[in-house]
C-alpha cells in the first residue's frame, strides 16, 4: 500500500507532481497540510504542531481533511518524521514524499535520513531522492544529472552505460565521486547503501 506525504517548505508546484491512487493514504505534515488545502485538495490526515499555521490556515486544512493530530511544539520528532511514522504504523510499505528538500539545511538532512527507514522517495519538481540497497538495477533518468552517494561504504559499485562509467569500485561515505553523472543505465553494488539523486538546474 502506498502512502503520499506533503510536507514543506512550500518551494515547489504540487499539482505538477502530485498523483494519487484512491486507495493511497494522504498526510499532510504541519506546512504540506495547509499546501494540500490551499490547493483545494481533500486529504486524509493533518499532523504537527502547526506553529507556523494561522488560525484561519487551520480552519481550512480542517475543510481539506478528515483528521487532524496537533501535536506540542517541543517534541522529540520532526513533523514529516511523525508522517512517516503514521504511514508505517499503518502497514504502509511505500511512501512518497512530496517537499523537504530545500529551506533549512537541516531539516533537509533529517529528510534524507529519513530514506532509509524503508522503501521512501522524496520528489519535488527539480528532485528525487531515493535509496538503493545491494544488488542490480536499471535506472531511468528523466531529469538533467543524476547523482550517487553513499550512505555506508559501497562495494563493488558498477555504473554502466551512464555518460561516466565505474567499475568495482569501493565508494565510502567521503567520496563525492559519482556526483553529476547523466544519463541512465545500469547500477549495481556488493554491500552498502547508495543515495541516488536525481536533479534539474
Amino acid at each position: 500500500m502506498k502512502c503520499r506525504i506533503v510536507t514543506g517548505p512550500k518551494n515547489y508546484d504540487l499539482l505538477k507532481i502530485f498523483k494519487r491512487d484512491q486507495k493511497d493514504l494522504v498526510i499532510g505534515a504541519d506546512q504540506g497540510a495547509l499546501l494540500l488545502a490551499s490547493n483545494n485538495i481533500s486529504f486524509d490526515l493533518a499532523l504537527g504542531d502547526f506553529d507556523s499555521v494561522t488560525e484561519e490556515e487551520l480552519g481550512l486544512i480542517r475543510k481539506y481533511c478528515d483528521s487532524v493530530k496537533i501535536f506540542p511544539e517541543t517534541k522529540d520528532y520532526t513533523d514529516t518524521y511523525l508522517a512517516v511514522q503514521e504511514a508505517m504504523g499503518n502497514g504502509y510499505d511505500e511512501i512518497v514524499i512530496y517537499g523537504g528538500i530545500g529551506g533549512r539545511l537541516d531539516h533537509t538532512l533529517a529528510n534524507i535520513k529519513l530514506l532509509k527507514l524503508g522503501n521512501i522517495t522524496i520528489k519535488t519538481e527539480n528532485e528525487i531522492a531515493y535509496i538503493l540497497k545491494p544488488g542490480k538495477y536499471n535506472i531511468t533518468n528523466d531529469m538533467e544529472y543524476i547523482s550517487f552517494f553513499a550512505l555506508e561504504d559501497v562495494v563493488n559499485l558498477s555504473l554502466r552505460q551512464f555518460e561516466y562509467e565505474v567499475d568495482n569500485l569501493y565508494l565510502n561515505t567521503s567520496n563525492p565521486l559519482c556526483i553529476s553523472n547523466r544519463n541512465e543505465g545500469e547500477v549495481e553494488f556488493k554491500e552498502g547503501l547508495l543515495l541516488v539523486i536525481h536533479q534539474n538546474e
